[in-house]
């Protein structure tokens, strides 16, 4: 192995895996200004605004809400998303003649109905008295 082929196989490492490192540091450093920006406004209009009840300050700076138990519809959607995406990958595996294809469309569709039976799982159940 030369100099010529080790440069061109430690600068693909490098982006491989720096890459996604650089979107991460990237998507914290913006959530955390965009944070920093939102407490300063809620000071500034505190201060400009002289509240002084802390039940509605309180309220302000609680940035994070609880969230709300879905109904699971994210597992049908994405069920019904990954299980045409495995019929679709079938389809072009038929079109082109290309046995390759059949492996990974049988797994993304048995994927897809699984996510579809995760959601028959745990959908609510009306429960009328």
């Amino acid at each position: 192995m030369g100099s010529e082929e080790t440069i061109p196989l430690v600068l693909t490492v490098l982006i491989c895996v720096g890459g996604p490192v650089a979107i991460v540091i990237v998507a914290i450093a913006m959530n955390y200004l965009s944070k920093k920006k939102r407490y300063e406004a809620m000071v500034k209009a505190i201060e400009l605004g002289g509240t002084k009840d802390p039940e509605a300050i309180k309220e302000l700076f609680l940035a994070d809400k609880p969230k709300e138990k879905g109904d699971g519809t994210g597992y049908l959607k994405g069920g019904i998303v990954v299980s045409g995406i495995g019929l679709g990958l079938f389809g072009m595996g038929l079109a082109l003649s290309d046995g390759g294809l059949y492996g990974p469309s049988v797994f993304m569709f048995i994927l897809g109905l699984a996510m579809i039976l995760v959601y028959l799982v745990i959908k609510p159940k009306d429960k009328k008295k």
